[in-house]
């Protein structure tokens, strides 16, 4: 019978390749990421043996410079430091970026108002109809206007 690539036979047994203590072959529904996570290179690459994650962290202090693009079209420099697994997770990025708080709040207010549209059905009767659907933008704007949101 042929082998895989990752020395399991086919067939009703299933048999794994010999490897160093430590080492795990990584399985097919599996995917091993391995990158560059800081732009300074190490000189001089050595093995080193690390206990546990926190020790791997405080010993090579990943971070990465990104460059934002604000809604006004700037460019907004941002370095995300990794301090553990959950920093590189969608919260854990965006914790670490008032830019990117504040996008994902106005996510958050546009949900509910398209929330309120789809289930509100005296809102959708003014939408439907152009002519109310006029006054009630001219209303809202009335109000902006009134509350002084609009920053000019």
């Amino acid at each position: 019978m042929a082998k895989t690539l990752y020395g399991y036979t086919i067939g009703a047994n299933i048999n794994e390749k010999d490897a160093p203590a430590g080492v795990k072959i990584v399985p097919d529904n599996k995917t091993l990421v391995a990158l560059q996570l800081n732009d300074e290179p190490d000189d001089v690459p050595e093995p080193r043996r690390h206990k546990n994650m926190k020790a791997i962290f405080e010993h090579y202090q990943p971070h990465k410079e990104v460059d934002l693009n604000t809604k006004e079209g700037d460019s907004d420099s941002m370095v995300f430091k990794f301090n553990g697994m959950k920093d590189f997770t969608k919260d854990g990025i965006i914790g670490q970026s008032d830019l990117l708080q504040g996008l994902q709040e106005e996510e958050g207010m546009y949900a509910k108002f398209k929330d309120v549209l789809r289930t509100n059905e005296k809102l959708k009767g003014v939408i439907s109809n152009p002519e109310h659907k006029k006054e009630f933008v001219e209303l809202l704007e009335a109000l902006i206007e009134e509350l002084g949101g609009e920053d000019e």
